[in-house]
């Protein structure tokens, strides 16, 4: 493992060290002289700054007082173990988390899908729909859970400093007749007006243009202002976090490419409306 992917893993854990200390209603200093440190030693324990050792890790819970399946979770994470889970899983997990961290916490946020439309994008309604198709071992009360959790990650775009988003969608995202016509015109209308916000991008890649980087599958860029950028993939079942510099750089090609060959925001707009006035006829 690559010093840049254990970066990753090490802010990770810091955010959730921080988590856990201010649910246990402790300031830095408490947990400093729980442990006979320096407060600036559990800072950048916290802020991602320096990798924790196991030992550390261990005392830290001790002194807040974190016990059980959440001690040994942050403890196989921080010897290195995967524990990878969905963003919304209905059992969040330290990297789950991790991931929502990341989020709030970027400067830019730069998401292609190639089948549906991004969930920082989706309307309750559509969200509803694919999670509803998606997670076929779950409840309704699960599903309704997950939306919750989804329709609060969209805070964010509506902070007084949001990040810049930037969304890359495939036109067969827009064609995927989720929840009924209805539901795909409302959701495609909704994206239309995220794209006049100043900080989101809406582009859409033409069905027209044949075979592109990303038919193998969506992926998020997640650049910050004083840290490195963070690429996340997810599929069914688990979330993977790339940081290794080839990585990233292979990422941000793929992108490059993608740009290429998408419309450009008036014309993806004018794509988009045409899309919605289709179904609008069904």
């Amino acid at each position: 493992m690559g010093k840049n992917q254990t970066g990753v893993s090490t802010r990770g854990i810091g955010f959730e060290l921080e988590r856990l200390r201010k649910a246990a209603k402790l300031n830095l200093q408490s947990v400093a002289e729980g442990l006979g440190v320096s407060i600036s030693t559990i800072s950048r324990l916290e802020n991602g700054k320096r990798e924790p050792t196991v030992e550390e890790v261990a005392s830290i819970l001790t002194v807040i007082g974190v016990v059980g399946a959440e001690r040994h979770r942050l403890l196989d994470q921080a010897r290195g173990g995967s524990g990878l889970g969905l963003v919304e899983g209905s059992n969040p997990t330290v990297q789950s988390r991790t991931y929502l961290n990341f989020e709030i916490r970027a400067a830019t946020i730069t998401n292609f899908e190639l089948m549906l439309v991004p969930g920082l994008a989706q309307t309750a309604e559509y969200a509803f729909a694919i999670i509803s198709a998606l997670m076929l071992d779950q409840d309704e009360p699960d599903i309704e859970a997950r939306v919750a959790r989804r329709m609060a990650r969209q805070t964010i775009l509506a902070r007084s400093s949001p990040p810049q988003v930037n969304l890359i969608i495939a036109e067969s995202a827009l064609r995927l007749s989720v929840g009924g016509p209805g539901v795909m015109v409302r959701q495609i209308r909704h994206l239309i007006d995220l794209s006049r916000r100043r900080n989101i991008s809406v582009r859409v890649i033409p069905a027209d243009v044949g075979p592109h980087p990303g038919l193998v599958g969506q992926f998020v860029i997640l650049d910050f202002r004083d840290d490195p950028t963070v690429v996340h993939v997810e599929d069914r079942a688990t979330g993977l976090f790339l940081g290794d510099p080839a990585q990233v750089e292979s990422y941000r090609l793929t992108l490059k490419r993608l740009t290429e060959v998408a419309l450009d925001e008036q014309d993806s707009v004018w794509l988009m409306s045409s899309i919605a006035r289709e179904l609008d006829r069904e």
